[in-house]
C-alpha cells in the first residue's frame, strides 16, 4: 500500500485485497482515515496483519453459454 498524489493505492501483496471491507469501499477504517488525512502514510506499507480484517471468499460459477443454448 502506498500514497501519492492525493490516493491510497492497494497492491496485491496487501491482506486488504481479500478483506470484506475493502469490496465494499470505504467501509474500511484504515483506508477511511488515510483518505480522510486523519493518518499519514510516508513511503510504502505492507498490510499483513490487520485488526479489521475480515476474509471475503467470491464464489464465482464458470456457465457454459454453448450448453445452455443447445438445451433450448
Amino acid at each position: 500500500m502506498y500514497y501519492d498524489s492525493g490516493k491510497v493505492y492497494v497492491e496485491k501483496d496487501d491482506q486488504c485485497i481479500s478483506c470484506k471491507n475493502f469490496t465494499k469501499g470505504v467501509a474500511c477504517p484504515l483506508l477511511h482515515a488515510l483518505g480522510l488525512g486523519v493518518v499519514t502514510l510516508d513511503g510504502t506499507m505492507c498490510v499483513t496483519n490487520c485488526g479489521f480484517y475480515e476474509e471475503f471468499k467470491r464464489h464465482l460459477k464458470i456457465v457454459d453459454i454453448g450448453k445452455s443454448k443447445q438445451k433450448d
